[in-house]
């Protein structure tokens, strides 16, 4: 069955780009234990079997907690694996493609950045959510076009769909996200940098409770 609108939602958790696959199932732990919604996997700078090994042994961890996992810009691991579905950027494989490989029950979400018009060609090729961002200045995407509240407004007009924020987000500025509109946060560094990820998350996570 295919996805509805409100599962994509809350603390959307991003993994860094971790070689060591101990230190990151612990980090990963930390985080599903602290209660993120949302995982996806995304690392780039290992090859595809090691991507592949970390992605299968976070995905055990994901479905002990009902979590959904979402593989980033790989279609093939998202496939072989069975995730939830993949996360496709400007440069990765197109969404008519990645549907016609995954078929119609997996999640497809798509990167839009700041552009409007990518909105409406993704909603046209029937993306399951979009991400919109940077929101604010970024150290993984450091030249990422900036987003801001104005353009967000504009898509929401047009756009029935989850809107993930993106870029920089952290406890400190995320609140005022949530009140904008946005549907998840997406957050690498915040959570996976913390010295306490639970607390990170939980952080996070009152946010959304206390709008």
């Amino acid at each position: 069955m295919k996805m509805d609108k409100h599962t994509i939602k809350g603390v959307y958790a991003i993994t860094p780009d971790e070689p060591d696959d101990q230190v990151l199932l612990r980090m990963v732990r930390d985080a599903l234990d602290g209660g993120i919604q949302i995982l996806q996997y995304r690392n780039k700078q290992l090859d595809f079997d090691s991507k592949l090994r970390q992605a299968s042994k976070i995905k055990q961890l994901c479905d002990v907690k009902h979590i959904p996992f979402l593989i980033n810009d790989d279609i093939e691991i998202c496939r072989i694996l069975d995730a939830f579905g993949v996360h496709l950027g400007a440069n990765d494989d197109n969404l008519t493609t990645a549907r016609k490989i995954l078929g119609p029950a997996k999640c497809i979400g798509v990167s839009c950045y700041n552009q409007i018009e990518r909105v409406r060609m993704v909603l046209d090729q029937g993306a399951d959510y979009i991400a919109l961002g940077a929101f604010f200045p970024t150290s993984t995407k450091p030249n990422a076009p900036r987003m801001t509240n104005e353009i967000l407004q504009e898509v929401k007009k047009i756009c029935p769909l989850p809107i993930v924020a993106i870029g920089g987000i952290s406890k400190a500025n995320a609140a005022d996200l949530i009140k904008s509109g946005v549907d998840a946060i997406a957050v690498i560094q915040s959570i996976f940098s913390s010295d306490d990820i639970i607390q990170a998350v939980d952080d996070l996570n009152q946010l959304f409770k206390n709008h």
